[in-house]
């Protein structure tokens, strides 16, 4: 019910986030707004150094850490494939200029497939709620496909009911009237990208292309083909929580008469393998949706949108610099004041304003005299306290952005001013980590249901136990001598684990403090320095531990041929 009123809300701060203005035609010579929102998303997530890590809720054996730690790798891999974790910044650059956005993953033939959904297209049954499950009761996503994604949607179904049913979707390929709330914005939103009606490829929606004019400052949209554009269908995708099965019920509509999924059964489509008929257990009571909301509201599901705190702010600086602007082009050609002079008309100022021009009157007391403005320093020195206050509003004193601050004494208390000012984005950080730590475990839970390739944990024969492989025809040699290998597959991991950041690798608010806390548990003993190499951004860390390892082994090896030695190591350790 309040997408047309969402919708409008979100393409106002989508102008002033891409144009510092609300009204495309009177950008801003300074976007001050586009600066801040991109400083405030990389403070509170990286995907430079972002992590994941599989655990138990209990204490692991050595076996299954050195499987959670392969399985974490394998998993890291999977998500750099496929973009997820690049997608999620933009997803929380977005979270930020409209309150809320959201990634929709899911298992494609290449593996994780992730989308950005913006919040025009989501719609929720209880606005009052804060995040979606089982309480939230129902929710919707509506997208627009094209015939031959409506195609890859019913290839289960037999050769003669996909023909019937892409004869019967031709009466919806159309683009929307707007004959529903919200539903023509939306779609020009999120498909087409711009803020006008279909135009066809090539066309200047507001009309300068008959001058010669290029729309240059406003935001880049998509030119679709006419053809295409009138083939496009509506897809409504519906979530309701069934207590029945105690998990999600997805129905899939086009139009009001045409049920694609769960037409004979109602099931969740995440979750349903329709090659072989069968659910996936990993994915039972999950829905593909995971939500990014850095500033979240009490009793309100769509968040507070950064731009809220900054609009007026960067209304005032689009005033304050258009009038400074104004008056320095009034110093560079000032306007001019004559005495005596009997008449003056435009040539005479023509020929004043030229070099070496001159003018001769009749009056000998006849005088011109330029009106040249005086800018006081303080004028600037509002401008500059229009950008302090953007960087008040964000909490970003000047150390933060790598700049020197007064009063800064020593490198101690410049890392003391740095703390300070870290709360501010950790409390925003942890919140975020919390929806990527989502998006993870709903990643492993699809690589659990998805991937059955297996991986491989080299163990010692006491570690492994009776999971050690039998086969002797593994063509790789261990990277430690004597290490056996324990093949597993996502599946095979308990289901008691979950998914964290590591380290809170995720933001870069944390980073230097976690990396110190990592060496001073280093220091003491509480970490070895293969677990050391898991906490901190190091590359290429299997090969780091293994090297470890292999230095260890052989240190072994030498003090077993050598019992004396270790004897006086023992002596000087007490």
């Amino acid at each position: 019910m309040s997408q047309q009123a969402r919708v409008q809300r979100y393409i106002a701060y989508k102008n002033i986030f891409l144009m510092g203005s609300e009204n495309p035609d009177t950008a801003a010579l300074y976007n001050k707004t586009f600066a801040y929102i991109d400083d405030l998303e990389s403070l509170l997530y990286s995907p430079v150094s972002l992590r994941f890590h599989i655990g138990e809720y209990d204490t692991p054996n050595t076996l299954d850490t050195t499987k959670f730690r392969v399985a974490s790798s394998h998993l890291h891999a999977e998500v750099r494939r496929s973009n997820f974790d690049q997608m999620i910044s933009d997803a929380v650059q977005w979270s930020l200029v409209k309150g809320k956005a959201m990634i929709k993953l899911k298992w494609g033939a290449n593996g994780l497939v992730p989308l950005i959904v913006q919040p025009e297209l989501m719609g929720v049954l209880q606005e009052n709620r804060n995040v979606i499950d089982s309480d939230m009761e129902a929710f919707v996503h509506v997208t627009y496909i094209t015939p031959y994604q409506f195609n890859r949607l019913i290839w289960d179904r037999g050769e003669r009911e996909r023909a019937i049913l892409l004869k019967k979707a031709k009466k919806y390929m159309r683009p929307p009237k707007g004959d529903e709330p919200g539903e023509a914005q939306a779609m020009k939103q999120v498909i087409i990208g711009g803020l006008y009606p279909f135009q066809p490829a090539g066309a200047n929606p507001s009309g300068n292309a008959s001058r010669g004019l290029v729309e240059w400052m406003a935001s880049p949209q998509p030119e679709l083909s006419p053809n295409l554009v009138q083939n496009i269908m509506r897809l409504d995708e519906l979530w309701v929580w069934n207590d029945d099965q105690n998990d999600w019920a997805t129905f899939q509509m086009i139009g009001d008469d045409m049920l694609i999924t769960n037409e004979d059964f109602v099931t969740n489509s995440l979750a349903y393998n329709p090659a072989t008929g069968r659910k996936f257990d990993a994915l039972k009571g999950h829905h593909p949706f995971v939500e990014f909301c850095p500033n979240k509201l009490d009793n309100y599901f769509w968040g507070r949108s950064e731009i809220i705190n900054i609009a007026l702010l960067q209304e005032a600086l689009n005033s304050r610099i258009n009038g400074i602007n104004f008056m320095l082009r009034l110093q560079e050609n000032p306007p001019k004041k004559f005495r005596g002079v009997a008449g003056v008309n435009q040539n005479v100022l023509a020929k004043l304003s030229k070099p070496g021009g001159h003018w001769n009157d009749s009056n000998q007391n006849a005088n011109v005299e330029n009106m040249s403005p005086e800018i006081s320093e303080s004028l600037w020195l509002s401008l500059h306290e229009y950008e302090r206050m953007f960087d008040e509003m964000a909490g970003l004193p000047p150390i933060a952005k790598g700049r020197g601050e007064s009063g800064v004494r020593s490198q101690g208390h410049a890392e003391t001013l740095v703390r300070m000012f870290s709360p501010r984005f950790k409390d925003r950080a942890l919140i975020i980590e919390r929806n990527v730590e989502t998006g993870g475990g709903l990643a492993l839970d699809l690589c659990r249901a998805h991937l059955p390739d297996k991986m491989t944990a080299w163990v010692s024969p006491q570690d492994a136990g009776m999971e050690a492989d039998k086969d002797t025809n593994v063509i790789n040699l261990p990277p430690v001598q004597g290490q056996v290998p324990v093949r597993f597959t996502f599946a095979d991991l308990p289901e008691n684990i979950r998914v964290t950041i590591d380290s809170h690798s995720s933001s870069p608010a944390f980073a230097m403090e976690a990396r110190g806390l990592a060496f001073d548990l280093l220091k003491v003993g509480a970490l070895d320095p293969e677990q050391l190499i898991d906490h901190v951004d190091a590359p290429n860390p299997e090969e780091l531990i293994a090297g470890i390892e292999r230095r260890a082994a052989q240190r072994a090896a030498q003090l077993a041929q050598h019992p004396e030695e270790a004897a006086k190591m023992g002596k000087k350790k007490r």
